[in-house]
């Protein structure tokens, strides 16, 4: 049963630095519509960062982070939030 447990730790360990990532992510393709003088690659980066905030929502439900980690994605989020607020119409 050990490796059982040690393969669900691996795994829950990769699913949160993935929805970590994933959170940068989101905040690099808003930088990149603030930049962007294109409308569609504006509105293309907007609707990638709010896939990826929705994706984010989705799999925290199934994963476990520490309470270091469970801070910092939730202050991510909630960065992102206000960021995704301040484009939607």
């Amino acid at each position: 049963m050990s490796d059982l447990w040690e393969n669900l730790t691996i795994s829950n360990q990769a699913g949160v630095e993935f929805l970590l990532t994933d959170l940068d992510v989101a905040m690099t393709f808003l930088d990149l519509a603030a930049v962007s003088h294109n409308e569609e690659t504006t509105r293309r980066n907007h609707r990638n960062a709010r896939t990826a905030y929705d994706t984010v929502l989705h799999l925290l439900e199934k994963l476990t982070p520490d309470a270091e980690q469970r801070k910092v994605i939730d202050a991510k989020l909630a960065l992102l939030k206000t960021r995704l607020g301040a484009v939607d119409h």
